[in-house]
């Protein structure tokens, strides 16, 4: 009885202190005076996003729409019991892009070099760590480098139009095939496979990578690294992560055995830079590229032909301009030709402002930040979160935001608007190092999959279009079917 009465005891004493931790965990910005979203108990004002039943985003667009316009230039919330800033005031998002991002210099992921040698890559690592790399990466990432490898790029997206084939009319998974041709364009231009090598292993492993992934035990590792690395915690598939260091490892190794050869992938370009970095940290680049890049590139690629299924007018439009300027240029796709291809570039735009691939932006203070004329402050190792894919639809920026509207995107309509209303890659000295490269793989692929096909709605086709709620970036709850006719 004794014994029975000391456990309730003990079990009671640590409920108290959870209970404890929990509100005052919660109860950050109260304490400080910002305003902020009342959170439930212990989940926060993220309630239903871990378990896949509520995205991400519909939680930061709820609480951006409510507290909007209220004269605060961000608002607090909370993601469990984590305290997050929630910028709300583009003028606020500019300063820590640009003006003051010498104060955001950090994203604060959880990476751990040492243990797991892939996460050492660009987006996960801070510090003099992240300088230093970003410094190296900086002359690889150059626009005349983009262009020396557009060739390349080009020759890959070829097999894409023979996939397509020369059927008069097919219904195809949409999602299937730009998932493909990415997987093609990344083992070849990323990790150095030789172009038409059979690419099954690394298709295998790109879809697996993340198969171990728990959203919760992330966060716990974001908020706990130093307990996380002693536990020796993994980000990703160990399997998967032994095959892209192994593969990118002996693509160096017989690259510093061939003969001279021409400029075709990345790889080249980190071991050629002047300021070289080891080939493990190459390795980790090669994967953060694919860990940035892949579902974003297909996720954009795949909206952009579903939008423009829906409006043939403007798939039409699109076709003509494609087909004028390669006509103009003798059948070639260079790079005056992509500079020349506008509304093609403002339909991509526009598809990047309606489905934004990643929802927000991640920054954390590095030191306090005192807002210019006014009494807010964001305090040291606060995280940060600029609301992109809700700055993208907020209907006081983007009139009719739901509406796909590639006008969005002429000269005039974007120089009206602020710098920081469309943020695709991110801006400032975090944004994405890849962007040009992103930008040119979009626009090559769009041409080569519009120049001869039309694409329409099929009895497959999901309208409206659906988020797949269990993932962190926005994507397709289902696979995008559409209906594919060969045109003259």
């Amino acid at each position: 009885m004794e014994l029975l009465h000391r456990t309730l005891l003990s079990a009671l004493g640590a409920l108290s202190v959870f209970y404890a931790l929990v509100k005052v965990s919660l109860g950050y910005w109260k304490r400080r005076g910002i305003l902020h979203e009342k959170p439930k108990f212990f989940w926060g004002n993220i309630k239903g996003v871990a378990n896949g039943k509520r995205h991400a985003q519909e939680a930061l667009q709820d609480i951006y729409t409510a507290y909007k316009g209220r004269g605060a230039p961000f608002v607090g919330f909370y993601a469990w019991l984590k305290p997050f800033v929630l910028v709300l005031d583009l003028k606020l998002v500019h300063q820590i892009l640009f003006t003051d991002a010498g104060h955001f210099t950090s994203r604060g992921l959880y990476n751990n070099p040492s243990g797991e040698p892939l996460s050492g890559n660009l987006l996960q690592l801070d510090g003099h760590k992240w300088r230093t790399l970003h410094a190296k990466s900086a002359e690889v990432f150059t626009p005349s480098n983009m262009q020396k490898l557009l060739p390349t790029l080009v020759q890959i997206t070829r097999k894409i139009q023979g996939q397509l084939g020369n059927e008069n009319l097919q219904t195809l998974n949409i999602s299937e095939l730009v998932n493909g041709h990415h997987i093609d364009v990344m083992a070849s231009m990323v990790f150095g496979l030789g172009h038409g090598q059979d690419n099954q292993e690394f298709a295998k492993w790109t879809r697996s990578y993340w198969n171990d992934f728990k959203l919760w035990r992330a966060y716990l590792a974001m908020e706990f690294p130093i307990i996380a690395r002693l536990l020796q915690y993994r980000s990703y598939a160990r399997p998967a992560t032994a095959y892209f260091q192994k593969l990118v490892l002996s693509q160096l190794e017989e690259q510093r055995h061939r003969d001279r050869q021409p400029l075709q992938t990345f790889l080249q370009l980190y071991s050629n830079a002047d300021q070289p970095i080891d080939d493990v940290q190459i390795a980790a680049q090669a994967f953060g590229s694919l860990l940035a890049g892949f579902v974003p590139l297909n996720a954009t690629l795949s909206f952009c032909l579903y939008e423009l299924a829906l409006q043939p007018e403007l798939q039409d439009r699109v076709r003509a301009e494609i087909r004028k300027t390669l006509e103009q240029h003798g059948g070639y796709l260079t790079p005056d030709a992509l500079r020349e291809l506008s509304y093609t570039k403002q339909v991509l735009n526009e598809t990047l402002r309606l489905h934004t691939p990643h929802p927000f932006l991640l920054r954390r203070a590095t030191k306090e930040f005192e807002l210019p004329r006014s009494v807010f402050v964001i305090a040291r190792g606060n995280n940060v979160l600029i609301p992109t894919a809700a700055i993208h639809r907020d209907p006081e920026i983007y009139e009719n935001p739901e509406r796909f509207d590639p006008d969005r995107f002429a000269e005039s309509a974007r120089q009206s608007r602020p710098p920081a209303a469309f943020l695709p890659f991110g801006e400032g000295l975090r944004g994405c190092i890849a962007a040009r490269f992103a930008e040119q793989q979009l626009l090559v692929g769009l041409v080569a999959l519009l120049q001869r096909h039309r694409y329409a709605p099929c009895a497959e086709t999901l309208i409206p279009m659906e988020y797949d709620k269990k993932r962190l970036l926005l994507m397709p709850k289902t696979d995008i079917m559409l209906s594919v006719e060969l045109v003259d």
